[in-house]
């Protein structure tokens, strides 16, 4: 089964459109607060590749295996199911799109019920996503956040893309902004 869904995964140039079918899905978590996520699993992960310039990271993940989570686009989570398609780099790597961890028969997925706790225990229930809203993560302490500030704006060299970085209130406080 890895290996087919190592063939539908996988494209043949450096970065493709690959539909998630019966074999495989996906799950994307903002950069801003992905790596969080990653250190919660603490290994614990399959393949994982990071996209600079959507921003996200994608974990591959069984197929169905997030059908029960509910829609978290307020938070930025957005779950590729059977159907949906998404950008997935060859395995080196394009333009800003690289694997973290490549994907491979003996590791390939991620397990979608450890993933979600790391989730929702880095930015709370996935259910309430709507309500709770966008978080972005402290640059001066490394702390989530939904309640920041926006303190520097700068411009990517490598893409043009213009990035944010926040501080939360007490950081904020404290720097007398």
């Amino acid at each position: 089964m890895s290996r087919v869904a190592l063939a539908t995964l996988l494209p043949k140039q450096p970065i493709e459109l690959r539909r998630a079918d019966e074999h495989w899905n996906a799950v994307a978590v903002p950069t801003t607060w992905s790596r969080l996520v990653l250190a919660n699993l603490a290994g614990r992960n399959g393949a994982i590749f990071e996209d600079t310039r959507f921003r996200n990271m994608v974990w591959i993940i069984p197929s169905g295996g997030a059908d029960d989570w509910p829609e978290a686009h307020g938070m930025g989570v957005i779950v590729y199911r059977t159907g949906d398609q998404l950008a997935v780099p060859g395995l080196g790597g394009f333009h800003g799109s690289h694997w973290l961890r490549t994907p491979s028969g003996q590791l390939l997925f991620t397990d979608p019920n450890e993933l979600r706790t790391a989730v929702e225990k880095v930015a709370g229930p996935l259910a309430d996503a709507e309500q709770l809203g966008p978080m972005v993560v402290c640059c001066y302490c490394g702390t989530p956040t939904r309640d920041s500030k926006i303190v520097n704006t700068w411009t990517s060299p490598c893409n043009d893309s213009v990035h944010n970085d926040y501080a939360c209130r007490g950081c904020n406080s404290t720097r007398g902004q």
